[in-house]
């Protein structure tokens, strides 16, 4: 009896090993399905904003390109020497035109009043030149608009007999000394026309350049008219959205009924320009297609139309499918082997869950990196841009200012170059900080007099001191070594950032900069002595620091001005770092301006080579 009852507790015990075995494996089935789809869900996402913030930067560029086209068309449109036809100037301004805009203009012409051409910025060029006279004979029924009307106009994609297609932006030139104000100008005064053509190869060109070559998305380009001017798909080139051949073309695609069909969403993307994204299946084939508007001074020229398949989603969901599909033949071995090994198993199922909940907090960390890193990535991209941005504008202003004028143009050098020297050091900044993040900041150390040093860079700030009516004084205390062995460059780097953020921060005031002697506590943790160092002070009489920044002065990105990036602090320390030097900042105890100070070991040690 005791025999039997033991057989039977075992045989029950098994069958709820098995019946245990068989619950487990359908949840683990229906945890990984969830997760499949989970995944799958994420991986969709991703694609979608990635694609709708690519199109939008396409969208945002070409505007751009269009808007300087417009403000060149209008500048000689306005041009004296373009109305009284003075040749050799007109030549040099239209020439001047096309190179702002070589990457996307394939030429300017200009025409006098009978249509006849006076130059073309593709004169110079015998292939560009074959382009324009199809551009030429094309841009006819435009040319007698703009006649008409005396107002700018522009053209849908045309068809040229090249094979290419284009658009054309046209604009009146009117005589300036008989300019009325009134709308409806007179004949009399109508002088000609100013023309620029837009290729798609251009457009095809331009926008490639801007998606990286591995990118497996493709562009498609229409005007507001709907006609295709550039394809994405093949066997869509020549069709219009609106056109029933059109739907005809999209169905073959086998599109699935439970999402927006390809012709649904190019119509809408077209009549109603707004930016958004959508997804559809084509061909068996997940795509993700986003779409921009192309407007620039009110018009709408085109709507971008970006097409990226969903590859990364399908590897996704096979790697998903392999895992779930050998977890379900493990618990199957499992339980089919669960009689000879129950005790292997409950001591293997507790060390997979402590391995699980280790890496579930490991993946866990990892993603809060990652999203921090992302933040901080976003924040910093959108400080760069803005900070580029400027002195490009600038840069470029200037440059268009001289080129129209042709005269009285020094004054704008010295801004042009101030823009540029400001790219120079946010780009050299940037690559300090790569430097650093890699720990490849390299120091380049001889002896240098550090007075002198402090004296020439104080002399290069004293024109930006006295625009502010800012006083630099210096106080180099006897008892301060006059050579020292360290990185000149680098500590003149230093000196640079904290002068000029001193400066900048003070109006009608004053900067006193104090170079003494004094012992430093080098690591008081480590047990190490007070160090004789150089100590170098930088006070103000401005603004002084946010209080909410002193805890994250010195990091990257910390700043509340409105300008800069907030990486000069950062790379200041870093380099006061390397020479075992200290650095810190407060606000003065009178409530006026804020305290820098920087220190350097007098005693460097000289590297052995």
């Amino acid at each position: 009896m005791s025999q039997r009852l033991l057989e039977r507790r075992i045989a029950i015990m098994i069958s709820a090993i098995v019946l245990a075995g068989i619950i487990f494996s359908f949840l683990t089935y229906q945890y990984y399905l969830r997760n499949s789809s989970e995944v799958q869900k994420i991986a969709v996402e991703h694609i979608q904003n990635s694609t709708l913030i690519k199109v939008t930067d396409l969208s945002h560029l070409l505007r751009n390109k269009l808007d300087l086209v417009t403000v060149n068309l209008e500048l000689l449109s306005s041009s004296k020497e373009l109305s009284e036809q003075r040749l050799e100037i007109g030549k040099i301004l239209v020439n001047s035109a096309q190179k702002t805009t070589a990457n996307v203009v394939d030429f300017y012409n200009w025409v006098d009043s009978n249509g006849t051409s006076i130059w073309s910025s593709a004169n110079s060029d015998d292939i560009t030149n074959m382009k324009f006279k199809e551009f030429s004979a094309a841009s006819t029924i435009y040319f007698s608009k703009v006649k008409d009307t005396q107002v700018p106009t522009y053209s849908n994609t045309l068809k040229f007999t090249n094979g290419q297609s284009g658009i054309l932006i046209i604009y009146p030139i009117f005589d300036n000394q008989n300019r009325t104000t009134n709308i409806n100008r007179t004949n009399e005064q109508f002088k000609g026309a100013i023309l620029a053509g837009i290729t798609s190869n251009t457009l095809n060109q331009y926008l490639g350049s801007q998606i990286s070559p591995l990118s497996s998305a493709n562009i498609s380009l229409v005007d507001s008219s709907g006609l295709m001017t550039l394809t994405g798909i093949a066997q869509l080139t020549d069709a219009n959205v609106f056109d029933k051949k059109f739907s005809s073309l999209t169905e073959q695609f086998g599109t699935s009924k439970s999402v927006k069909s390809i012709t649904e969403v190019f119509r809408s993307a077209v009549s109603n320009p707004k930016t958004g994204t959508t997804d559809v299946t084509s061909g068996g084939k997940d795509l993700t297609l986003s779409y921009a508007p192309v407007v620039s001074n009110g018009i709408h020229y085109f709507t971008i139309i970006l097409i990226l398949p969903h590859s990364l989603v399908s590897s996704l969901d096979d790697l998903v499918v392999q895992q779930r599909n050998f977890a379900i033949a493990a618990m199957l071995i499992i339980v089919l082997s669960a009689g000879g090994i129950f005790f292997v198993i409950t001591y293997w199922n507790k060390g997979l869950r402590r391995v699980v909940y280790i890496q579930t907090k490991e993946l866990q960390e990892t993603t809060k990196k990652l999203t921090y890193h992302d933040k901080l990535q976003k924040e910093f991209i959108d400080i760069a841009a803005h900070e580029f941005r400027t002195p490009i504008q600038s840069v470029l202003g200037y440059s268009e200012m001289i080129h129209a004028n042709l005269k009285n143009f020094d004054q704008y050098f010295d801004k042009i170059i101030r823009n540029a020297r400001r790219l120079e050091k946010l780009t050299e900044d940037i690559l300090d900080v790569s430097r650093i993040e890699g720990n490849n900041l390299q120091l380049s150390k001889s002896n240098f007099d550090l007075s002198h040093t402090i004296q020439q860079l104080i002399e290069d700030h004293q024109k930006e001191a006295a625009d502010k009516n800012v006083k630099v004084i210096l106080d180099f205390k006897k008892n301060v070594p006059t050579t020292i062995y360290a990185d000149e460059a680098r500590l003149q780097q230093v000196f640079n950032n904290l002068l000029s953020n001193a400066i900048n921060f003070t109006n009608n005031g004053t900067v006193i900069i104090t170079a003494y002697k004094a012992q430093v506590d080098t690591n008081v943790e480590m047990g190490q002595q007070d160090e004789e160092s150089i100590v170098v002070e930088i006070k103000d009489t401005g603004s002084g620091i946010n209080p909410d920044m002193l805890p994250r002065l010195f990091e990257k990105f910390a700043t509340k001005s409105g300008s800069g990036t907030g990486l000069g602090l950062y790379i200041s320390k870093s380099i006061v770092d390397s020479h075992s030097g200290k650095i810190w900042a407060y606000n003065n105890k009178d409530g006026i301006g804020a305290t820098f100070t920087f220190t350097l070991p007098i005693h460097q040690k000289k590297s052995k080579k």
